[in-house]
């Protein structure tokens, strides 16, 4: 049996298990339709609970109703449906499945997250909530002049900030965690370091970049930092670089530079703002680093010189390091001339112009993948006609497009609500539209199955309208369509009807059809009865030209008329209940011997 590989060993804190972690897989799941990565994160949220004991549990109730619902071999099932099954996928979930049945809640949590990673490669429930907490974040520094400190995870930002503020006994943000998801404000006074001047500045700690392997939150630091400083009134930017993730060919520093340059637009306006720090340099490497840039930018290829913002920031960084490169020794150095150099340095007004949203190479990969799942799980819930999953899928894929505002993923989130709209609204409406002609044709036979399946695409179109009000806009076509084209088509029936004998055979099979189409739709309900009433009184004008056939001694006409009224009988008994149509044939049948005896009598009294 082949499955995914498992570390030998992990703890709880590999797999950071929280209370506040656990309600939030709950909250993920609980609004989620039926669908594969609900059952999925439903049962991490039951092996979760297992592990840390089921008094963390959110809904106690789950465990009885729900966990015996999950069937591995319906999931099985489901994720082929789902067109994202793979053998890999296959043989772990049987393998999670064995873990499960002997209660190793341990191993299968671990397989349940490489089982969700290639499922569902990014956690964007995650990015979601990281998002929505940005803008209370950025609230801290509205307004403010800021000196704003970026950098890589492990670079040194929060120690550097420490430093300057020279208040170790401030208690700020987790910062050795490199999970810092946050942007985090020390206001500094700097008569409290004793420097020159008396007024005070804002030095901000910020998400380093890649800070985290977890893209969601990868691209939530990117949205964070950007939001951020836009709403400050200036900005002072401060990179700081460490020599521990330099690399050994200068790619770390490369790869810092061009994020650099990604984040601000035309670089070259705004490059003597910019301020470098370097960090964590032993004391041999400390006058090295001028010329480590040289190198850099002798070993650089055609396409990364093409980069104009990155070449600025380079230049930049190479010329400002030519005299004497700022390297940070907490020891030695001063805080408060460190300070008052960048509180002199030139500031970024009007940051909102300058900075702009991005995200890393890598975080877009991820992201870029887990928008191609989306699409896949569009297109197979839309041919299941899984509504409710089709428009969270839809809902989850606009926030997201809104979110990072980035042209991959508004071209497939237009080409999904094109599918869906093709699919429910063009494909099944002119399939629905095509098989009624069809039935309604005026020697045809209704079958009650084509009618139900014209019900079903016309329900379709009634439960998607959600849809259509919030993704698929005025283009789709409406519900109402299938109503309007139905009566058209039973008006033409009707009008054909009140001109046909009532003994026709044409209009039994005309009033079938509007019997049975009356029974799935309303609308057709009403005219259903119209046309009853209709063929009733047509009954009664019978009744009483024939009495009055009689009367005027019309035999032949008489007798043409009871036949006429006898086959109507037999064809109209089943649709006119109410009208005892067959009581009134006894009765013209009586009527007519009644006067045929009284004739007679006449006769014999004058003969």
């Amino acid at each position: 049996m082949v499955s995914l590989d498992i570390p030998k060993s992990y703890s709880k804190d590999d797999f950071q298990l929280t209370n506040e972690s656990l309600k939030d897989t709950y909250k993920d799941f609980d609004l989620m339709p039926l669908c594969t990565e609900r059952f999925l994160l439903s049962l991490r949220y039951l092996i979760s609970c297992k592990l840390i004991g089921n008094d963390a549990m959110v809904d106690q109730t789950i465990m009885s109703s729900d966990y015996r619902k999950l069937e591995i071999d319906e999931e099985l099932q489901c994720l082929k449906l789902e067109e994202i099954s793979s053998t890999k996928i296959q043989h772990a979930v049987e393998t999670l499945s064995i873990y499960i049945k002997h209660e190793n809640w341990k191993s299968s949590l671990i397989i349940l997250k490489e089982i969700l990673h290639e499922i569902m490669p990014s956690n964007i429930y995650e990015l979601f909530r990281l998002a929505k907490s940005v803008d209370d974040t950025a609230n801290l520094i509205k307004d403010k002049k800021i000196i704003f400190y970026l950098g890589n995870t492990g670079s040194g930002k929060s120690a550097t900030i420490h430093f300057l503020s020279d208040l170790k006994r401030i208690v700020t943000a987790p910062f050795a965690k490199s999970i810092t998801r946050c942007i985090t404000p020390v206001t500094v006074y700097f008569k409290d370091i004793n420097a020159y001047r008396q007024d005070s500045i804002i030095l901000c700690d910020s998400p380093g970049f890649g800070d985290t392997n977890d893209p969601e939150v990868d691209t939530a630091n990117g949205i964070a930092i950007v939001r951020a400083i836009r709403v400050c009134e200036s900005v002072k930017p401060v990179l700081l670089i460490s020599y521990t993730s330099i690399g050994d060919r200068y790619e770390g520093l490369k790869d810092l530079t061009y994020t650099l340059a990604r984040l601000i637009q035309n670089t070259k306006d705004q490059i003597k703002a910019f301020s470098y720090i370097f960090t964590k340099y032993p004391k041999n490497e400390k006058e090295t680093i001028h010329a480590s840039l040289e190198t850099i930018n002798n070993t650089l290829s055609d396409q990364e010189r093409s980069d104009t913002n990155f070449m600025d920031i380079l230049r930049d960084m190479f010329e400002k390091t030519k005299k004497n490169a700022c390297v940070l020794d907490p020891i030695k150095n001063d805080p408060s001339t460190i300070l008052d150099d960048l509180a002199d340095s030139t500031n970024i007004n009007h940051p909102e112009n300058v900075f702009q949203f991005f995200i890393t190479e890598k975080s877009k990969s991820i992201i870029d993948k887990q928008v191609t799942k989306y699409e896949l799980s569009i297109k197979s819930a839309t041919k299941r006609s899984k509504y409710s999953l089709v428009k969270y899928i839809l809902d989850q894929l606009k926030f997201l497009n809104e979110l990072l505002n980035q042209e991959p993923i508004e071209e497939i989130y237009i080409n999904c609500t094109r599918y869906v709209s093709r699919y429910f609204f063009f494909e099944e409406y002119q399939k629905a539209i095509l098989m009624l002609n069809r039935s309604l044709l005026d020697e045809t036979i209704l079958i009650d199955e084509e009618i139900k399946q014209y019900r079903t695409y016309f329900d379709h179109a009634n439960l998607v309208e959600d849809l259509r009000k919030t993704h698929l806009g005025n283009e789709a076509i409406h519900s109402c369509a299938y109503i309007e084209h139905l009566n058209g088509k039973v008006d033409n029936l009707v009008k054909n009807l009140q001109e046909k004998n009532i003994n026709g055979l044409l209009i039994k099979l005309s009033m079938d059809k509007i019997k049975i189409l009356s029974e799935y739709f309303d609308d057709v309900n009403v005219k259903y009865k119209f046309i009853c009433q209709f063929v009733s009184e047509k009954i009664e004008r019978l009744v009483y030209s024939f009495e009055k056939s009689v009367l005027s001694n019309g035999f032949y006409n008489s007798i043409s008329m009871m036949t006429k009224f006898y086959d109507a009988n037999t064809i109209l008994s089943n649709y006119l209940e109410n009208s005892n149509i067959g009581k009134k044939y006894s009765k013209m049948n009586e009527f007519f011997l009644n006067y045929l005896n009284d004739y007679v009598k006449k006769f014999h009294e004058i003969f």
